[in-house]
C-alpha cells in the first residue's frame, strides 16, 4: 500500500478542516448564532463546492484507483485534475463575487452589470462540472440541459416547447444569482434539514448499528423458513431509514447479507434482489424518505414532519408486500431457517444506543424542532451511549471513518440538491409542466385510472438511471401538475410521483439498485431484474391506495376508516405474492397462479374506487378465501395421497 503523497496530505487536510468548519458553522446555526438569511446560504453553497472539489482532488490523487471494470488499477489523468481544479476555481470564484456583493445584487436584480453576470456563469460552470464528476454525465447533462433550453428555448420550432425568449442577465438571476431560485432553490432543505440528520445517520453506523440490525435479523430469521433474508430486509430497511439512499444502502449491508443468503440456497439472483429491493424501502420509511419527503414538504410548504408521518403507513405497507414476497419464495424453494448463531449480547450492549437516540429524534421532530436540532440531540445520545456498550464500544478509528463517511455523503448529497435547483426553476419559469400537463390531459383518454397509469409509466421513464431525489423532482415537474388537472390533490399527487421514482431504481434498462446488488451477488443483471420486479409486484398497488384512499396519508390522525384499505392492501399483496412465487400449501401451476393473479385484479380494481361499494369487498376477501381453503385442501388430499 502506498503512501500518501504531499499532496494528497494537503488535500486530505483540506478535506478535515473545510468538511469540519461547514459541521460547525451549521451546528452554531441551529441555535440562533447565525442568521439564516440570504448570506447564510451562500456560504453554504461555497462550502459545498469547496467539500466537492476537494473530494474530486483525494479520489484522483489515488494512484490505485480502479477503473471501470473493477479489476485492473489505473493513474487518474492530469486532464481530469486540471478540469477540477478550474471548476473548483469558478465555482467558488463565481459565489465568492455574489457573498461580496450580495445586497447590490438583491436590490438590483435582474439589472446586472456584465462582470455580475460573468460571475454566475462562473458559478454554472463550477457546479455543473463537479456534478458530473461525482454523479455522472445523465444528471449533469440534465441540468445543463435545462440551462441550455433557458438561454435557447425561443429557437425551437415546435409550438409546445417554444418559450418567448429572455435576456442573459434575466435568466442568470433565475439559475445563480438568486438566493431563492436555481441552484439555491432547494439549499434550504440541505442545508437547514438533511445536511446534519445525514450525519446522525453515519454516527449511528460509526456506533455500530449495521452490526446490530444484522444481528437483530439472525434472531427472526431463526424462527421462519428462508430467515436467511430477513438479515437484509431488517438491516436494509432500519439503515435506508436513517441514510436514505439506496444505492448506497445496497454496497453498505450487502455485502454482509447477500452472501448470507446465498449460503442458505436464496439463489445469487434472489439474494440481489431482496437487497435491492429492501434497501428501496429505506427510502419511502421516516425518517429520512430518501431525502425526497424534504423535498416534498419544499414543493407544498409543509412541516417535514407532516410528510413524514403521512409517509408510516405506506412505507409499513411496502415492507410487508416485500415479505409476503420474499415468504412465499422461501416457501416454494423449500428454503431452511437460518441457522448462524446470534450475538444477543451484542443486541443486549448495542440496542439502547440505536432505539433511544433514534426515538429522541423522532420525539424532537414530532415537536417541531428543526431537523438540525433533532440531528444534533441524536448524535450527542449516541456517542454518549456508545461509551457504554462494552466490548462493543467503537473504536475511535471507526467513529473518524463514519466521520468522514458523513462528511463525504453529506457533501455529494447536498451538491447534488444544488443541482436540480435549475431544472425545476426551468420548468416552472417558462411554464414548461403546466404545457406538458396540458398535453398530457388532452392526448391520454378521459379515465382517472388510465391517466394514472400513464403518469406511472412516465414517472418510471424519467426517473430511469437518476438518483431518487432528482427521479422525484423531474417527475414531479412534469406529471403532478397533470395529476393535478385530473383531480388528484397536492399531496397524494406527489406522493403517487414519489413512490414510482423509488421504484425507478428497480426497473429496467438502468435499475440502478439492481445493477449494484447484482454486481455483489455475482449474478446476471437480468436474472437479477425479473427477481426485483417479482417482489416489487406486491407493493405496486400502494400508490394506487395512496391516491384513491385518502385515510392512507392521515396518520396520525386516523379512524377505523383506515382499516378497510389497509386489509385490502395487505389481502391484495398476499394474493401476488402467492401469483408472483407459485406457491400456497403446495407448488402451483399456472391455473392456480392465474386464480390468484385474478384475486389480485380484484384487489387493483376495489382499491381504486371512490366510495366502492361493499360487494367489491366480499368479492375481494371472498374469493382469496376460497383459493386459500382449495390449496390447503388439495394439498391436504396430495399428502393423504402419498401417504
Amino acid at each position: 500500500m502506498s503512501k500518501m503523497s504531499v499532496s494528497g496530505r494537503l488535500v486530505e487536510f483540506a478535506v478535515w478542516f473545510v468538511g469540519l468548519s461547514l459541521v460547525g458553522y451549521l451546528a452554531v446555526s441551529v441555535f440562533g448564532l447565525v442568521s439564516h438569511g440570504p448570506e447564510f446560504y451562500v456560504n453554504f453553497a461555497i462550502g459545498i463546492v469547496a467539500m466537492s472539489g476537494l473530494l474530486a482532488l483525494s479520489e484522483l490523487g489515488n494512484p490505485t484507483q480502479l477503473s471501470e471494470e473493477g479489476d485492473s488499477p489505473r493513474r487518474a489523468p492530469a486532464l481530469q485534475k486540471v478540469g477540477v481544479i478550474l471548476a473548483l476555481f469558478c465555482g467558488l470564484a463565481g459565489l465568492a463575487y455574489l457573498r461580496w456583493y450580495l445586497d447590490w445584487i438583491v436590490l438590483n436584480a435582474p439589472f446586472f452589470d456584465q462582470v455580475t453576470v460573468i460571475s454566475g456563469f462562473l458559478t454554472m460552470i463550477g457546479i455543473i462540472y463537479l456534478t458530473w464528476f461525482h454523479w455522472g454525465l445523465l444528471l449533469a447533462s440534465l441540468c445543463a440541459g435545462s440551462i441550455l433550453y433557458f438561454f435557447f428555448g425561443q429557437h425551437i420550432p415546435i409550438t409546445l416547447l417554444k418559450h418567448p425568449g429572455y435576456s442573459d442577465a434575466f435568466i442568470m438571476n433565475y439559475v445563480s444569482l438568486n438566493t431563492n431560485q436555481g441552484f439555491f432553490q432547494f439549499s434550504g432543505v440541505a442545508a437547514d434539514q438533511i445536511y446534519l440528520l445525514v450525519l446522525f445517520g453515519t454516527t449511528l453506523l460509526g456506533a455500530g448499528m449495521l452490526r446490530l440490525t444484522i444481528e437483530l435479523g439472525k434472531a427472526a430469521g431463526r424462527r421462519v423458513r428462508g430467515g436467511a433474508a430477513l438479515p437484509a430486509i431488517i438491516a436494509s430497511g432500519s439503515i435506508g431509514a436513517v441514510m436514505g439512499q439506496a444505492v448506497s444502502n445496497v454496497v453498505l449491508s450487502g455485502r454482509f447479507t447477500i452472501p448470507m443468503m446465498k449460503r442458505h440456497k436464496f439463489g445469487a439472483a434472489m439474494s440481489g434482489a431482496i437487497e435491492a429491493s429492501a434497501s428501496s424501502a429505506g427510502q419511502i420509511l421516516p425518517p429520512i424518505l430518501g431525502l425526497g419527503g424534504f423535498l416534498i414538504a419544499a414543493f407544498l410548504g409543509l412541516p417535514y414532519v407532516q410528510v413524514a408521518l403521512a409517509a408510516l403507513i405506506p412505507g409499513l405497507l411496502y415492507l410487508t408486500g416485500v415479505a409476503f414476497a420474499v415468504g412465499n419464495y422461501a416457501l416454494y424453494r423449500g428454503l431452511p431457517k437460518l441457522d448462524e448463531p446470534v450475538d444477543h449480547q451484542l443486541i443486549w450492549r448495542m440496542a439502547p444506543t440505536f432505539l433511544v437516540s433514534f426515538v429522541v429524534v423522532i420525539w424532537l421532530l414530532l415537536g417541531f424542532r428543526s431537523a438540525g436540532y433533532a440531528a444534533l440531540a441524536g448524535i450527542a445520545v449516541a456517542l454518549g451511549l456508545s461509551l457504554l456498550q462494552g466490548r462493543y464500544r467503537p473504536s475511535a478509528a471507526d467513529l473518524v471513518s463514519s466521520l468522514r463517511e458523513g462528511l463525504v455523503l453529506t457533501t455529494l448529497l447536498s451538491l447534488l440538491i444544488l443541482a436540480i435547483g435549475p431544472l425545476g426553476q426551468v420548468m416552472t419559469s417558462t411554464n414548461l409542466s403546466g404545457r406538458l400537463a396540458t398535453l398530457l390531459a388532452t392526448m391520454l383518454p378521459d379515465s382517472e385510472i388510465l391517466l394514472l397509469i400513464g403518469a406511472m409509466m412516465l414517472s418510471l421513464v424519467l426517473g430511469m438511471g437518476l438518483p431518487t431525489p432528482i427521479a422525484y423532482v423531474v417527475a414531479s415537474l412534469a406529471v403532478v401538475p397533470f395529476l393535478q388537472e385530473v383531480g388528484v390533490d397536492l399531496l397524494r399527487a406527489h406522493f403517487f410521483v414519489f413512490y414510482f421514482a423509488v421504484f425507478s431504481t428497480l426497473s429496467p434498462p438502468v435499475a440502478v439498485s439492481v445493477l449494484a446488488a447484482a454486481k455483489l451477488a455475482r449474478a446476471s443483471f437480468w436474472s437479477t431484474v425479473v427477481r426485483s420486479l417479482q417482489i416489487a409486484s406486491t407493493t405496486f398497488i400502494i400508490p394506487f391506495a395512496v391516491v384513491f384512499n385518502k385515510p392512507l396519508l392521515d396518520f396520525p390522525n386516523v379512524d377505523f376508516l383506515v382499516i378497510m384499505p389497509i386489509l385490502e392492501v395487505l389481502a391484495t399483496q398476499f394474493a401476488c405474492a402467492i401469483a408472483a412465487f407459485g406457491f400456497c400449501f403446495m407448488k402451483l401451476r399456472w391455473v392456480g397462479r392465474g386464480y390468484f393473479l385474478f384475486v389480485v385484479a380484484i384487489g387493483y380494481v376495489t382499491l381504486t374506487q371512490h366510495g366502492r361499494p361493499v360487494a367489491l369487498d366480499i368479492a375481494l376477501f371472498g374469493s382469496l378465501a376460497v383459493g386459500l381453503a382449495a390449496c390447503f385442501m388439495r394439498s391436504r388430499l396430495q399428502t393423504a395421497t402419498a401417504s
